[in-house]
């Protein structure tokens, strides 16, 4: 099956058999953040892939896994959870599409959530021991458990990037949203800010993955991801990324 949304196709290699699923969304951004998150995720559920992304504004890219080429955007699979992320940086004329291709194809999965991992730049994480994680959502009963759960709610400001668009496209299509951020290296790879948002997330969806291999991986996971961070933060710079850092004129 192959589901096309303004030039972006999504291709579905095994059948997708899932009621009302939880769609995690690991995408380039802060710190790599999701990307960090959904992979664990994915390995540590040993998740099954069920789909790839692909379109003709994409960067010419392939990744290589035991030899076998693939797309760098792939959709895996484990009952009712289902798991995306992109091993390749976004061009910023690649994410509207992209992420109206997402929320549009998760409604017609009839996806009970829609949920964005990410990471909001600190200056001084450096001296953060335990990321905090921040939530949002655009519906009330997910933002009363965003504060049941004790975590705090974004309550002003801007969000920039394909998350912020998958937000407004969530809105148009009904579609329950929940954004997790932790506070994240800006231009670093941040596996302790991955390590906080799979804990948060498993407050929502119990996913039960252990995040201590994670932590002890650290390193490794700076170093393998350090390009692909590079190529995010131009990309992001070219979105306006800095405007997540300022007030909204209606609250100054």
């Amino acid at each position: 099956m192959v589901f096309t949304v303004d030039g972006v196709s999504i291709m579905e290699t095994t059948e997708i058999k899932a009621k009302n699923p939880v769609l995690m969304c690991g995408l380039p951004d802060v710190g790599l953040v999701g990307i960090i998150a959904v992979s664990h995720i994915i390995k540590g559920l040993e998740m099954k892939e069920v789909a790839h992304i692909d379109s003709d504004i994409f960067p010419p890219v392939v990744v290589f896994h035991q030899g076998i080429p693939t797309y760098p955007l792939r959709i895996y699979q484990k009952d009712d959870l289902l798991a995306l992320f992109s091993e390749t940086a976004l061009s910023p004329e690649s994410i509207y599409p992209l992420s109206k291709a997402i929320v549009e194809w998760a409604k017609s999965k009839n996806a009970s959530l829609l949920v964005s991992l990410g990471g909001i730049g600190v200056p001084n994480r450096i001296d953060i021991e335990t990321p905090k994680v921040y939530g949002a959502s655009n519906m009330q009963y997910i933002r009363d458990s965003i504060r049941k759960f004790e975590i705090p709610v974004m309550e002003e400001g801007f969000l920039v990037g394909p998350y912020a668009l998958m937000a407004k496209f969530s809105i148009h299509q009904n579609l329950p949203n929940l954004l997790l951020m932790a506070e994240s290296y800006p231009q670093y790879p941040d596996p302790g800010a991955a390590a906080s948002v799979i804990s948060a997330l498993n407050k929502f969806v119990p996913i039960n993955v252990d995040v201590k291999a994670l932590i002890e991986r650290s390193e490794e996971i700076r170093l393998n991801a350090r390009e692909l961070m590079r190529k995010t933060a131009e990309n992001l710079k070219r979105m306006g990324k800095s405007q997540e850092y300022e007030l909204p004129l209606m609250y100054v």
